[in-house]
C-alpha cells in the first residue's frame, strides 16, 4: 500500500478546519497559523494546534485519533461561565500579553471586548482560562457575570504566573558575569508574560553586572542579560529583533529593563551601541 505523503503545518491546519466544521456549534472560524480560533456555542476560543500537528507527525498513522482527541478538547470546553464558577476558575487564569492589533481584530468580528490593560510598546496584556491544549480569553461578559473588576483579575492572574513560574527547572541558566543569560522558553504559552513578574527578575537582576535588559520577542520566549558588555548588548538584541519579525506570535524588538520594581523601555542607540539610560 502506497504511504499517503505528510500533511505540512498548512495542510494540517486545513484538515483540521474541515473536521470542526462539521461539528455543530462551531461559529466564526479562522486561523492564522496554528492558531485557531472559533465560537463554540457562543463561547469564544483560541486553540494551538502545534500539539496536534507534532504529535501526527510522530504517528502519522494516527491522524483519525488524533483528530478525535481534538474533537474531545473542544467538546470539553463549557459553553457557558457562570458566577458560579468563579471559585473554579480563579486558579487557572493567567495572564498573557498580545499585540494591540488584537482589539481590533476582535471589533472587526463582533465579538465582546476582551478584558484587557495597556502594557507599552503598542502591547496589551489580556487574560485567558487555561483549557487542555487551548485558552479561553476573558471578555467583558465574563466580568459582568462574575462580577469583578479588571484589577481582581490582574492580580489573581500574576499570582498564578508566579506561583507555575517558581516551579523548579522552569528557567535556564548559562554563562556568568556580563555573559549570563536566563532564558524562559517553556512553550506553555506564557513565557513572554513571565516580563510582569518584576519581582522574579529583579532576583536575576541582583546576580548581572550592569542593568538587567530583557526581550520577549514572541509569545514563547524571555530572555534575560547584562549591557555590561556592549558587543553582548547590540549582538543579543539584533537577534531579539530578527526573531520577533520572523517567529511565530511574533511581540516586539523593543528592549526592556526593570527600575525600582518598574517595566521600562530599554533605550538602546543603535547608531553608537550605547546604552542611554
Amino acid at each position: 500500500m502506497e504511504e499517503r505523503p505528510l500533511l505540512d503545518q498548512e495542510e494540517f491546519g486545513d484538515v483540521v478546519e474541515e473536521r470542526l466544521e462539521q461539528l455543530g456549534g462551531i461559529e466564526e472560524l479562522s486561523r492564522e497559523g496554528m492558531e485557531i480560533r472559533f465560537r463554540w456555542h457562543g463561547r469564544a476560543v483560541v486553540s494551538e494546534l502545534e500539539h496536534f500537528y507534532n504529535a501526527y507527525r510522530r504517528s502519522p498513522a494516527q491522524l483519525e485519533s488524533i483528530l478525535q482527541s481534538l474533537e474531545a478538547a473542544v467538546r470539553s470546553f463549557a459553553p457557558d461561565r457562570g458566577q458560579e464558577l468563579w471559585d473554579e476558575l480563579e486558579d487557572r487564569i493567567y495572564p498573557m500579553i498580545k499585540p494591540a492589533t488584537m482589539l481590533l481584530e476582535v471589533a472587526e468580528r463582533n465579538l465582546p471586548q476582551l478584558v484587557y490593560r495597556p502594557f507599552l510598546a503598542d502591547l496589551i496584556i489580556c487574560y485567558v482560562i487555561d483549557e487542555p491544549e487551548s485558552v479561553a480569553y476573558i471578555n467583558e461578559e465574563h466580568l459582568k457575570t462574575w462580577g469583578v473588576l479588571e484589577t481582581t483579575i490582574y492580580t489573581k492572574a500574576v499570582d498564578n504566573l508566579r506561583i507555575k513560574t517558581l516551579k523548579p527547572g522552569m528557567a535556564q541558566v548559562m554563562g556568568e558575569g556580563n555573559q549570563m543569560l536566563f532564558i524562559y522558553s517553556t512553550s506553555d504559552g506564557y513565557d513572554a508574560s513571565r516580563i510582569l513578574l518584576t519581582d522574579v527578575l529583579s532576583e536575576w537582576a541582583d546576580l548581572l553586572p550592569g542593568n538587567l535588559v530583557l526581550g520577549i520577542p514572541n509569545r514563547d520566549f524571555l530572555i534575560g542579560f547584562s549591557d555590561a558588555n556592549p558587543e553582548i548588548l547590540q549582538r543579543i538584541a539584533l537577534q531579539i529583533a530578527q526573531d520577533a519579525y520572523k517567529l511565530d506570535y511574533g511581540l516586539s524588538d523593543q528592549l526592556w529593563t526593570i527600575k525600582q520594581g518598574q517595566i521600562l523601555i530599554y533605550e538602546y542607540d543603535w547608531s553608537s551601541s550605547e546604552r542611554k539610560n
